[in-house]
């Protein structure tokens, strides 16, 4: 045992508290008896507070092992996870007494998954750890930490030994130091063909047209043809049969970028008998510098000449394209400054437009400008989506101008001839499509009827408010495909619900393929209802088959508007379109004069003194809370409005520009200058002093800002998109002063756009684009490593084991196990000022109390010395009554055996009988005596 004292200089309070004590008593005698013992007492508890600040370590040499297993989870032996653990569980079922154990799992960082404790069954915490990589240099650190101080250690690694991250050597002097036993299972698995993308690298910076090279490095362990591809964004750039060869093989693509932002580069290469895909493919990316761009997507009904020439003349680099080229990714978006869109229907917008146009704005701060058209805005469909959302008015309308109650009626063909086909879809089906499409620019108050016809027809939707619009739907869907065609019928029936409704507005839409035996003489009586009703009528005729000349006069004469459309995907559109214009306020062709309502920055260098040009129409729109109303029409609906959305700005001019209404600005002096404002308004203009990086660590994205100018008050935020629809937003910490970092975990190869920006109150004073390439983890890359740990073993003194039986083989040195005496001394210390105090406040006399005590113990001994002689007693007795019972039975016995004798026997005489009597009398035992008291028992 050895006795180790950490605070050595607490103790020489002792001589010098017996000192005081000494002094004390001497000065102050007599001591009452009661005195002298309190004066002890608190002599033990300061010696004993003394001995607990000197800190004394009990050192008590025996045999205390622990045992902490470190299982490799990292993908290069991802088939190994639950072999391992079985390997561990055996191994901890058979741990030798009082021995420890715990587990821990490692990949690129290191989880606990079962604690340092005697249990001999492997529970687990169900800790999981970052399985991209293989740093076992980390895995022993963490072993290290959790050993015990005073115990004999051993570490068993099950692991492949191709560790990417960290350095195992480094473990060496350490694990010397500590004299661990250190046993490794090595993972072996059969590497099978392996073909893999080593890297791809571009320049980092790169001007508008100027070729450069992408190079690829791709490793193989064998020969073999493939086929090597190199994609920009999601355009082919080239594509190259090759033959590889066994090592590394390097190839070089050309490219050029005709716009700027930043550009993703994706290489595949597919080779034959390839075991492993996931390393097939390699991403990176550069920077493209140039002017900013402007994109304006022309609608197909819309004339772009007129804002073309004035943002060209202005020296602004625009880029014309029709809406199906659209961009359709946010890394296609972020090649321009602003989007504009002239008078543009939603439905022709590329795929993916309108998903990625919020974050644009929101997140990165790109610009939108709408200009109308009867294209456009709640025309276009709009409504309920991210272009409603961006824009600073609302698609319908309302407050004063908000449209009164409406009831539709739908009647549709479903006649034989609907189910013809055009792109795949039948003629029925798209008329279903489009009347659900109609239901989305409906109100709860609005009323909804749908009639079916062939050469009958059904009441399919019967007269109602579309408080539940899925039932309706369901309905619509169910219609079937039957019979003839039969048109009067159904619009008679038409007719007679729409005269039961109590709406203010009443329209009906009739679509049809065919033509019944019916002309137009013999609809004048219906039609005539249909106008003194104000029940108005509009018709779409599909297809060559149609009777479009009697539709046309149909829907001429019930005050509608009548379609023909042989491209049947239009279908839905034009029902949706119907129901807007149905209410009659939503194209306004008439001329005024805006008002001007705020001196916004747009109108910066427009001379309003002497007032403005009238237009000719607009679209009707309702001005959003947040938004700022800078022009005004004559029934209060915005003409101009603005809105800040997210990071982005967006800009609404409600009227058109391609002279229909817009010919007064067009040719007004200062009309070029307002539509150029429009435009610059949404080009963000944030500029900093700040730099970002973005790198990998394991499958995580780290994230470092540097800008010693960040407000103190101020926060560092960012937010980040994959191309394969991953987003997120956090928030970055100053980890020194000028650097903010954050990390970032990403589970998906690719590229991802990040937007870092500087806040202060609410309000983003800088605004800071990056780009980052996952790129796929390097375990699933060839590794030359695994002979480290061969080093390892070897110069630590260590072993290979094969088996869990071998765990625990070898014997290690015992060690001292250390006991500190602090807590217990305080502990006895604190117990005994209780017992001090309890005697001053009680005024207990110390030495009755002790008396008593005695007195209870002298008292508890001879009740216990008594119970043990009553026990005594008893039995004895028992066994004296056992006893006599076995005599009382022997003497019978005697007794029997002895008359049979005599009987026996024959006597001549009788005075010989009585001879032999006597004798027998004198020789027989008297049993009568055994039934006297104990003292005669003793005698007999």
């Amino acid at each position: 045992m050895k006795i180790e004292i950490g605070n050595l200089y607490f103790l020489i309070l002792i001589p010098i508290i017996f000192a005081f004590i000494y002094y004390n008593y001497k000065k102050y005698r007599p001591f009452s008896k009661n005195e002298f013992k309190v004066l002890i007492s608190r002599i033990v508890i300061f010696i004993l507070l003394i001995l607990a600040f000197g800190e004394i370590t009990l050192s008590i040499k025996g045999r205390n092992i622990s045992t902490v297993f470190l299982l490799d989870l990292s993908e290069s032996v991802e088939g190994f996870e639950e072999a391992g653990k079985d390997f561990i569980s055996q191994a901890i079922e058979n741990i030798p007494k009082g021995n420890k154990s715990a587990v821990i799992l490692f990949g690129d960082n290191s989880k606990l998954d079962k604690g340092l404790n005697r249990k001999k069954i492997y529970e687990t915490l169900g800790e999981r750890p970052i399985v991209t990589a293989t740093n076992i240099e980390n895995a022993i650190e963490s072993a290290l930490a959790i050993f015990e101080k005073s115990s004999a250690k051993r570490i068993v690694l099950l692991t492949d030994g191709e560790e990417n991250k960290g350095d195992i050597l480094k473990s060496i002097p350490i694990i010397n130091q500590e004299n661990i036993d250190l046993k490794v299972y090595k993972i072996s698995e059969k590497k099978g063909n392996e073909v893999y993308v080593d890297n791809i690298s571009v320049p980092d910076n790169i001007s508008v047209g100027e070729e450069f090279s992408v190079s690829i490095d791709i490793k193989s362990n064998y020969v073999t043809d493939a086929k090597l591809t190199l994609f920009s964004g999601r355009n082919k750039v080239g594509e190259q049969n090759v033959k590889i060869q066994k090592g590394t093989n390097s190839f070089v693509f050309k490219d050029q970028q005709h716009s700027g932002g930043f550009k993703s580069y994706r290489v595949l290469i597919e080779a034959a008998d390839d075991q492993i895909k996931v390393n097939n493919e390699g991403i990176t990316f550069t920077n493209v510098t140039d002017k900013p761009y402007i994109l304006l997507i022309n609608g197909i009904n819309g004339d772009s000449q007129a804002i073309e020439e004035i943002l060209t003349r202005s020296g602004a680099n625009v880029k014309k394209i029709g809406p199906a080229s659209a961009p359709s990714t946010l890394n296609e978006f972020l090649e321009y400054k602003t989007v504009i869109l002239n008078n543009v229907h939603i439905d022709d917008l590329a795929k993916g437009f309108v998903d990625n146009l919020e974050t644009y704005v929101k997140d990165y701060g790109g610009g939108v400008v709408s200009f109308g058209g009867e294209d456009a805005y709640a025309l276009g469909g709009y409504k309920d989506t991210n272009l409603e959302k961006v824009l600073p008015v609302y698609m319908d309308k309302r407050g004063k101008n908000e449209v009164p109650s409406i009831s539709i009626n739908l009647i549709i063909d479903k006649s034989g001839s609907m189910s013809a086909e055009g792109g795949g879809v039948s003629k029925l089906t798209l008329a279903k499509e489009a009347a659900i499409k109609a239901l989305e620019n409906l109100r709860e108050i609005d009323e909804i009827s749908v009639i079916a016809f062939d050469d009958t027809y059904d009441i399919v939707v019967p007269l109602q408010k579309l408080t539940n619009k899925e039932e309706v739907e369901g309905l619509i869907s169910g219609i079937q495909i039957r019979g003839g065609t039969s048109i009067y019928p159904a619009l008679e029936e038409g007719y007679n619900i729409q005269s039961q409704s109590s709406a203010k507005i009443k329209h009906t839409i009739l679509l049809t393929d065919g033509q019944d035996g019916y002309n137009l003489d013999n609809y004048y009586d219906l039609l005539n209802k249909f106008n003194s009703d104000n029940i108005t009528l509009s018709t779409v005729a599909v297809g060559e088959g149609a009777n479009a000349e009697l539709l046309n006069n149909l829907a001429s004469i019930g005050k509608g508007r009548s379609y023909y459309t042989d491209i049947y995907t239009d279908i839905p559109r034009i029902f949706a379109k119907e129901v807007l214009l149905s209410a009659g306020t939503y194209i306004i062709n008439e001329e005024f004069t805006p008002k001007i309502l705020s001196a916004h920055e747009i109108l910066s260098g427009v001379k309003t003194s002497e007032g403005i040009p009238s237009l000719l129409g607009y679209i009707g729109t309702s001005i959003k809370e947040n938004a700022v109303e800078i022009l005004s029409s004559n029934h209060d609906e915005p003409v101009l409005a603005a809105m800040e959305y997210g990071i982005g700005r967006t800009v609404s001019f409600t009227s058109d520009i391609n002279g229909q209404w817009s010919r007064n600005y067009l040719t007004w002096e200062y009309g070029p200058q307002l539509i150029k404002n429009m435009v610059y308004y949404t080009i963000p203009k944030y500029e900093g002093e700040g730099t970002l990086n973005i790198y990998q660590e394991g499958n995580k994205a780290v994230v470092e800002f540097y800008n010693d100018n960040v407000d103190k008050d101020g926060r560092v935020i960012g937010i980040y998109n994959g191309e394969n629809g991953e987003e997120g937003e956090f928030e970055l910490t100053q980890v020194e002063p000028g650097k903010y970092s954050a990390e970032i975990p990403l589970e998906t190869i690719g590229f991802y756009n990040f937007n870092i920006r500087e806040e202060l109150n609410g309000e983003v004073k800088s605004n800071y684009k990056g780009g980052f390439a996952m790129q796929y983890s390097d375990e699933y890359k060839f590794n030359l490593n695994a002979n480290k740990l061969d080093a390892v073993v070897e110069d630590t003194n260590g072993s290979f084991i094969n088996s869990p039986e071998e765990v625990f083989t070898g014997k290690l040195e015992k060690h001292y196990k250390d006991i500190n005496l602090t807590t217990p001394l305080l502990l006895i210390a604190i117990f005994l000022f209780m017992l001090d105090i309890a005697y001053r406040r009680l005024n207990l006399d110390i030495g009755v109390l002790f008396k008593k005590l005695k007195g209870k113990k002298t008292i508890n001994k001879d009740n216990k010395r008594k119970e043990n002689i009553k026990v005594k007693k008893e039995k004895s007795e028992k066994i004296y009554e056992s006893n006599l019972k076995d005599k009382v039975l022997v003497t019978e016995e005697v007794k029997e055996k002895y008359s049979k004798k005599v009987k026996e026997e024959k006597k001549p005489a009788k005075n010989k009988k009585t001879e032999k009597k006597s004798k027998v009398e004198k020789n027989t035992l008297n049993t009568d005596m055994l039934l006297k008291k104990k003292s005669d028992r003793n005698k007999i």
